[in-house]
C-alpha cells in the first residue's frame, strides 16, 4: 500500500489513538489499584480495632466499613489462600475471589516505624482470633467495563470508517486499470456517500467522452471518405482541362483541400493518442532521406552543415521523418533560397532566409492558430504536429530569428 494512502494514514492514526487510550487506562488502573489496596487495609484495621473495644454490638460500624466477620478457618486461609499483604498486626489473604483479614498477635513495644495507617491496637494477654471479610464490590470492575466499552467503540468506528474508505481504494485501482476502450469503471456503486457519487459521476463523464470520441471518429471518417474521392476526381478532371489561369486556380483549390484533409487526419491521430511510438535507433541520414522522399525533393536542395551520417537517434522512424519533413517544407515555402540544416550532437537546426514570424504565428504549441486563418499556405498545423511529435520523443522545438533567417531548432538533450 502506498505510504501516502489515506487508508494507511487513517489506520496508523487509529492505532496510535487506541494505544494512547489503553496506556492512559493502564496508568489509571495502576493508580486506582493502589488506592483501593490502601483503602482496604485501612478498613480492615479499623474493623479489627473494633473487636478490642468493650462494646458488644458494632455491626453498624462494620456495615459502614463494608466489613463482616467470617467463619472461614484462619489456618485453611493461610495455607490455601494467596497472601496479598503482611502487616504487623495481621495478614490479608485472597481465596476464591474473596479477600480476608486474619489478625496476628501484636508485637511488643516499641512498634515498628512502618506502621503508618494508625496506632496499634492495645496489647492483651488473651489475644482473640479474628477473620474478617471484605464485602465492598471492587470499583475496578466498573473501570474495566468502561475500558472495554471505549475500546469497542473505537474499533467499531474504525471498521465503519474503513468500510467507507475501501471503495475509494477500489476506485483508484479501477482508474489505474482503466483501458481506453472501456466506457465505465469496473466498480460497484453502493450507498449515497461522496465516494459513490464521485464514481457515478465519473462513469457518466466516461460515457459522454466515449460517445464524443465515437462521434468525432465517425465524423472524420465520413469527411475523409466522402470528400477525398470527389477531390481526387476533381483534381484529375482539372488536369485534363486546357491550360489556362482558371485551370491553375482549380488545381490550387483542390490541392489545398487535399492538404487540409491530410492535416486534419494527422491532427486527429495525435489528439486522440492513437499513434504509439515505435522507438528504435536510426541514423539521421536515413531519417533525412525519408523526409526528402515525402517532400519529393532532393538532398541537394538543402545546404547541410555537420556530419549527418554520424548522428544516431532513438526515435520513431515514421513520426520523426514527418516532423523533419514539416520543418523542411516550411523552409521551402517561405524562402526562395536553399535552407540550411545544421547538425550537432545535441541539436538539429533548420534555417531559411525570410521575414520574421509574428508573435502570434510563433505560438505553434496549439492547433488552429488564428494568425494562419487568412494564410494561403496552411493553417499552422504542420508546426503544431511537429511540436507534438517532438514532445512525444521528449525533444523540444524552439524558434529564433537571427540576421534575416528563421531558425527552428530541435533540442535533443
Amino acid at each position: 500500500m502506498n505510504n501516502h494512502s489515506i487508508i494507511r494514514l487513517v489506520s496508523i492514526f487509529f492505532l496510535l489513538i487506541f494505544l494512547l487510550i489503553n496506556t492512559l487506562f493502564w496508568t489509571a488502573h495502576q493508580h486506582f489499584s493502589k488506592q483501593e489496596e490502601l483503602d482496604q487495609v485501612r478498613r480492615f484495621l479499623l474493623a479489627e480495632r473494633l473487636f478490642h473495644h468493650t462494646q458488644d454490638d458494632f455491626s453498624i460500624e462494620l456495615k459502614q466499613l463494608m466489613i463482616r466477620p467470617s467463619t472461614a478457618n484462619a489456618k485453611e486461609l493461610l495455607s490455601h489462600g494467596e497472601l496479598l499483604l503482611e502487616l504487623p498486626f495481621g495478614k490479608i489473604v485472597k481465596l476464591d475471589k474473596h479477600t480476608y483479614f486474619i489478625n496476628t498477635p501484636p508485637p511488643p513495644p516499641p512498634f515498628i516505624k512502618e506502621m503508618r495507617f494508625m496506632p496499634p491496637p492495645p496489647f492483651r494477654k488473651a489475644f482473640p482470633s479474628i477473620v474478617l471479610e471484605d464485602i465492598q464490590p471492587s470499583s475496578l470492575l466498573t473501570f474495566w467495563i468502561i475500558l472495554m466499552s471505549v475500546d469497542i467503540l473505537i474499533l467499531l468506528f474504525f471498521a465503519y470508517l474503513l468500510r467507507k474508505l475501501l471503495p475509494l481504494h477500489r476506485l483508484k485501482n479501477a482508474i489505474i486499470t482503466f483501458k481506453e476502450e472501456d466506457t465505465v469503471l469496473n466498480v460497484a456503486i453502493h450507498g449515497k456517500d461522496e465516494i459513490s457519487q464521485i464514481t457515478y459521476e465519473f462513469n457518466n463523464a466516461l460515457q459522454k467522452i466515449a460517445a464524443m470520441r465515437e462521434a468525432r471518429s465517425l465524423f472524420l471518417r465520413n469527411i475523409l471518405h466522402e470528400l477525398k474521392t470527389p477531390i481526387m476526381k476533381a483534381s484529375l478532371i482539372a488536369d485534363c482541362l486546357e491550360s489556362s489561369p482558371n485551370q491553375e486556380r482549380l488545381k490550387q483549390i483542390f490541392s489545398r483541400m487535399d492538404y487540409l484533409l491530410n492535416e486534419f487526419a494527422k491532427m486527429e491521430r495525435f489528439s486522440s493518442g492513437e499513434w504509439l511510438l515505435n522507438l528504435q535507433e536510426y541514423r539521421f541520414v536515413d531519417l533525412l532521406d525519408q523526409a526528402c522522399d515525402i517532400l519529393l525533393c532532393d538532398k541537394n536542395m538543402i545546404l547541410i552543415e555537420g556530419e549527418e551520417s554520424g548522428l544516431v537517434l532513438h526515435v520513431d522512424f515514421e513520426l520523426f521523418s514527418v516532423a523533419l519533413k514539416n520543418l523542411l517544407d516550411n523552409a521551402f515555402k517561405y524562402s526562395d533560397q536553399k535552407p540550411t540544416l545544421h547538425i550537432s550532437t545535441d541539436s538539429i537546426c533548420i534555417c531559411s532566409k525570410g521575414e520574421e514570424l509574428s508573435q502570434k504565428k510563433q505560438n505553434f504549441c496549439k492547433p488552429f492558430n488564428r494568425a494562419y486563418e487568412s494564410s494561403s499556405a496552411g493553417l499552422g498545423l504542420g508546426l503544431y504536429i511537429t511540436d507534438s511529435i517532438l514532445k512525444k520523443h521528449n525533444f523540444n522545438l524552439f524558434y529564433r530569428y537571427s540576421n534575416g533567417y528563421n531558425c527552428f531548432s530541435i533540442k535533443l538533450f
